[in-house]
């Protein structure tokens, strides 16, 4: 098993749910960040990340993790007994939700992908399970204050860096890490499978890393 990730700052056990939230496009403003915050006390946003995590079943996000990938981050994953939730939002193009809806599906365990759209923005929701061997560690506390305006959105958390590659090629049309969904968990006895992207050698080594990462059952 390879390790692709050391992650600092990001608490989580068998009992708990854990959130990491990136904003790629456009870093938040004072109140945005304020408005964040309000979430969780213990939420300390910066003007690019926040993490959230409960250690109590039936406490979670108010309101959902969906509003906040509508209105302010980009990439986002979540942990909750070993079940994973990948989310990428962007503006999408006319035509390209239609498009992306060819890749939804769901097996009878709840994995899979799902699509939503509200306005221009289209939220990619990816429920699976991750072979990570990471090393979680709680000796980090992130800085309200850091520079991160500079729009340099490179973390130190690999699998938020991923997502972050994946989400430029499905803006761009490249939707070969869907396909790698589908593969692991999708029926392959299906009548309606989704359309397999072509092959080609750019971004081939960033598929092949997400595809070597999702886990089966």
């Amino acid at each position: 098993m390879e390790i692709i990730s050391v992650r600092r700052g990001f608490a989580s056990d068998h009992s708990s749910t854990s959130y990491e939230f990136l904003a790629v496009d456009k870093p938040l403003g004072k109140n945005e960040r304020s408005e964040v915050s309000k979430l969780s006390r213990r939420a300390n946003p910066t003007s690019r990340r926040v993490d959230f995590t409960y250690h109590v079943d039936g406490y979670d996000i108010p309101g959902g993790w969906e509003q906040l990938m509508e209105r302010y981050y980009d990439v986002m994953y979540s942990e909750s007994y070993d079940w994973w939730t990948l989310a990428i939002a962007f503006d999408g193009k006319p035509g390209q939700y239609e498009h992306l809806n060819e890749y939804e599906f769901s097996e009878d365990d709840g994995l899979g992908i799902e699509m939503s759209k509200k306005g221009q923005r289209i939220v990619v929701t990816i429920n699976c399970r991750i072979n990570l061997g990471m090393d979680y560690s709680n000796d980090y506390d992130y800085d309200p204050d850091e520079d991160d305006e500079s729009g340099n959105v490179e973390t130190d958390d690999d699998l938020l860096n991923l997502l972050v590659q994946i989400r430029t090629q499905i803006i761009n049309g490249d939707y070969r890490a869907l396909y790698a969904v589908w593969e692991t968990y999708g029926d392959e006895d299906s009548e309606n499978p989704p359309p397999k992207p072509k092959n080609h050698k750019a971004g081939e080594s960033v598929v092949n890393e997400f595809a070597g990462i999702l886990d089966v059952i």
